[in-house]
């Protein structure tokens, strides 16, 4: 969370400066996170608007405070401007902070007067200014500039370059990864013995939706440490908040497959295709044509996937 503080010691607008945060943008393993991990540094070189978009407790605040410290402005604090709360002459001050880096969090919260001021802003920013806004949101702000919620062309302005958090129920693989991390954290953090997420943890962990993203995790994390009495963290330790079940069908799937790769680590793709290929044979009765076509491959395609699993004669 952001210390709160002003720009004059006079001044009670809701603008705050950022702390140093005590470690760079979370951990991550998921083959989306780490594409988004890659372009991190040519996002943070230009002055170029910037729009983090993502569910709830993605970490949207924090990958903007990642950012803004990789970038040339890393020496003036990153000012963060609430949208609900902020007020014309808030953002009318912002002409005075060239050089800084500028967050506001939640942007369509802003009033329709504040953002007349912040178009106005953009618009007469000369060109040489070197103030770099950030924007996050957790809306579809395309759907709310339909039904003019937020200003169309205020919109234009800010998403000139995208960051997307993925929510966490879609990259498994950083789930485990993040729980052991907060782990370590919350163990030093409360001088607790415990040393490692259990199987059967983790297999909670992974078939939970997570509709509070990592903060719900990392919340869920350092309270079950805390009151951990075990060196690991078992299933019945845990402080979920909600049942770990999901309506999502291809959330479930994903699910699915993040417990199989911890049976079956380096051959998940094999064990899985032949699953898949057992079921499809036996909801078509056994019939290739209806199987291919069920699979939407062709019978050749089958026919080789079939003999190299050892399935053609089933």
């Amino acid at each position: 969370m952001a210390e709160t503080g002003t720009i004059h010691e006079h001044d009670a607008r809701p603008i705050s400066s950022a702390p140093e945060p005590r470690e760079r943008y979370l951990p991550c393993v998921s083959p989306q996170m780490q594409a988004l991990a890659a372009v991190l540094s040519r996002v943070a070189a230009t002055a170029a608007p910037l729009l983090i978009s993502g569910e709830t407790g993605t970490g949207k605040s924090t990958l903007a405070q990642q950012v803004h410290e990789d970038s040339p402005r890393r020496g003036t604090p990153l000012v963060v401007l609430q949208a609900s709360s902020t007020t014309v002459d808030a953002v009318n001050a912002l002409a005075a902070l060239d050089g800084h880096g500028v967050l506001i969090e939640e942007i369509s919260e802003l009033a329709p007067a504040v953002q007349d001021s912040l178009v106005r802003l953009l618009n007469t920013a000369p060109t040489e200014s070197d103030l770099r806004l950030i924007s996050t949101t957790s809306q579809d702000l395309v759907a709310l500039a339909t039904r003019k919620v937020i200003r169309a062309d205020l919109l234009y302005r800010i998403d000139v370059v995208r960051l997307e958090i993925p929510p966490l129920r879609q990259r498994p693989a950083d789930i485990i990864f993040l729980a052991e991390h907060f782990l370590a954290l919350a163990a030093r953090s409360f001088r607790r013995d415990v040393r490692g997420v259990g199987l059967d943890a983790r297999d909670v962990l992974a078939r939970h939706r997570w509709a509070g993203n990592v903060r719900e995790l990392r919340n869920c994390i350092f309270e079950s440490v805390l009151r951990c009495p075990h060196r690991r963290l078992g299933a019945a330790d845990l402080r979920l908040r909600a049942p770990a079940t999901t309506e999502d069908p291809e959330a479930e799937l994903v699910a699915t497959l993040s417990r199989l790769h911890l049976t079956y680590p380096t051959d998940l793709y094999t064990r899985t295709q032949r699953l898949l290929l057992q079921w499809a044979l036996a909801t078509c009765d056994g019939n290739r044509i209806r199987t291919a076509a069920l699979l939407g491959i062709g019978r050749g395609s089958l026919r080789a996937k079939l003999r190299r699993h050892g399935l053609d004669q089933a």
